[in-house]
């Protein structure tokens, strides 16, 4: 009898723990360990969802961006030491300035040519 219990407790400890694994969400976990040291607590480190996979936050669009521009195969975690909080939202603010610039003189109207009297 008490062998029976013994089994059965097992092998109801090892099904909660199969099952409690299954729902749980964690980010690829090496990615998440090395993160870790530059703050990450999650997915949402760099991803929109918690449960991480598609969609990216700035941290993470920066991340994919920085793996392109190193013409790397895979991306390092380690370039966070790079990355600055809202260094996106400055650039896209000064290509915006300039644009705003650009649109204020295309959109003075020429001066007329005036005609000589005749």
């Amino acid at each position: 009898m008490t062998k029976n219990l013994i089994k059965l407790s097992i092998a109801v400890v090892i099904t909660a723990g199969v099952l409690g694994s299954s729902f749980s969400t964690q980010a690829y976990p090496p990615f998440l360990r090395k993160a870790q040291k530059f703050g990450a607590k999650d997915c949402l480190f760099c991803h929109k969802e918690p449960e991480g996979g598609e969609g990216w936050n700035e941290r993470g669009q920066w991340l994919i961006a920085e793996k392109e521009r190193r013409k790397a195969d895979a991306i390092d975690v380690e370039w966070l030491a790079d990355y600055k909080e809202g260094e996106k939202k400055d650039s896209e603010k000064k290509e915006g300035e300039k644009k705003d610039g650009e649109n204020k003189e295309s959109k003075e109207e020429p001066k007329k040519k005036e005609k000589p009297n005749q």
